[in-house]
């Protein structure tokens, strides 16, 4: 997962700023990303990229098949939950950019 990369992030830009609503959002699905929020403070174009590099299911399927012959759908579930909130957040990062 791209988090990390922590120390190897791009120099701050002044770009337009995001809304206080996707600042949150995005904070929410990674509390301790601390670059990440820093970048989304300043408006950074950056944060699409790390976005878009955490949008992916992160369970291997290996992983999957172990939790679902567990029993442990719940994990499964919450992975799925995770990738598709990060990918709701790039479109919305995506929509924004366009305007």
């Amino acid at each position: 997962m791209s988090e990390a990369i922590e120390g190897n992030l791009p120099p701050q830009e002044q770009e337009e700023g995001y809304s206080a609503d996707f600042i949150a959002k995005v904070k929410e699905v990674f509390p301790d990303w601390t670059d990440l929020h820093r970048l989304l403070d300043s408006g950074s174009e950056w944060v699409g990229r790390y976005l878009d590099d955490n949008r992916g299911f992160s369970m291997k399927p290996g992983d999957i098949v172990k939790a679902l012959e567990s029993g442990d759908q719940e994990k499964v579930l919450e992975a799925a939950k995770r990738a598709k909130k990060i990918d709701e957040l790039y479109g919305e990062w995506f929509a924004a950019r366009g305007k």
